[in-house]
């Protein structure tokens, strides 16, 4: 962001429109969409190749996801919601996350989804990418970012286990930092069935007042602190009147109680716990079996 001149940040944003709908897009048309005569964009684009921001195909370019997030972050910048980035906080298949600091010093976060990433590097060292491919990966991963802010506002205010989602902007989401580890590091917990109530309440919630399921919720999405937890990740969620919906909660139930069930030797049983969360129960009868394995 330091060392990108006006002429730079004019053909990306020129470069995404195109992105959006073309897929791709000639300094011609990146000249009219940017604004700037076809000469600068060259010359542009040519910068921009060099810190891989941009990739040629024959006689057109499209984005990078650095490109993209570079957009974004500056769009942070502007609206004087953060001033500088910090170091990775977690890296996974579809999204990684970083500490992102305000002007004040305040600590936040910053989700970078990523969809896609490996398969189209693999499709673009292979042979120059389809438009409609170029646009589905871009796509997928602005809408993927919409939805993780619009699961989490309708999640506000009900519960607690869930990060603060602040802002959006295309393919990332601007979060509260929240200081823990993933379950699946098996940390130690202050009290394990205590800490299992906490994520099946938050499933309830989700279901009987925002009519959400998460989806895809297992140990890699669930943080916690020993104390607290905190379910961290919903672009995937669907309506609770989708038709797969009894599957899908089953499925997000049965991961998150056996892993209970095998690290911790908390007990519950997975009919009991749908019956609780879709509101058919008022209470849970949690019990241990003995110390963790």
């Amino acid at each position: 962001m330091k060392v990108l001149g006006e002429e730079e940040w004019k053909t990306l944003l020129g470069l995404e429109r195109a992105s959006m709908k073309y897929g791709f897009a000639d300094p011609g048309m990146a000249s009219r969409l940017a604004g700037i005569p076809v000469e600068r964009v060259n010359f542009a684009l040519d910068r921009l190749s060099r810190r891989d921001l941009v990739r040629a195909r024959g006689a057109n370019f499209t984005l990078t996801f650095s490109a993209i997030e570079a957009l974004a972050l500056r769009e942070y910048v502007r609206r004087g919601l953060i001033s500088a980035l910090g170091a990775i906080i977690a890296k996974g298949k579809e999204s990684d996350v970083y500490e992102a600091f305000t002007e004040e010093g305040g600590l936040l976060a910053v989700k970078f989804f990523k969809i896609g990433r490996t398969s189209f590097r693999d499709v673009a060292r292979k042979r120059s990418l389809e438009r409609s491919e170029t646009k589905g990966w871009i796509a997928r991963n602005y809408e993927a970012a919409k939805k993780e802010l619009s699961s989490l506002r309708k999640l506000e205010g009900l519960t607690k286990s869930v990060p603060r989602a602040i802002a959006h902007d295309r393919s990332t989401v601007l979060l509260e930092e929240l200081s823990g580890v993933k379950l699946v590091e098996r940390p130690e917990l202050d009290d394990p069935p205590l800490i299992l109530k906490e994520i099946i309440d938050c499933v309830r919630v989700a279901y009987t007042e925002a009519g959400m399921i998460n989806a895809d919720l297992s140990e890699y999405n669930i943080l916690t602190d020993g104390r607290s937890v905190w379910l961290i990740d919903w672009p995937q969620a669907v309506r609770t009147t989708h038709p797969n919906s009894a599957a899908l909660l089953q499925r997000d139930l049965h991961t998150v109680l056996k892993f209970f069930r095998r690290v911790y030797r908390v007990l519950l049983e997975e009919s009991e716990v749908a019956d609780y969360v879709v509101g058919r129960r008022a209470t849970l009868g949690i019990r241990r079996a003995g110390p963790a394995s």
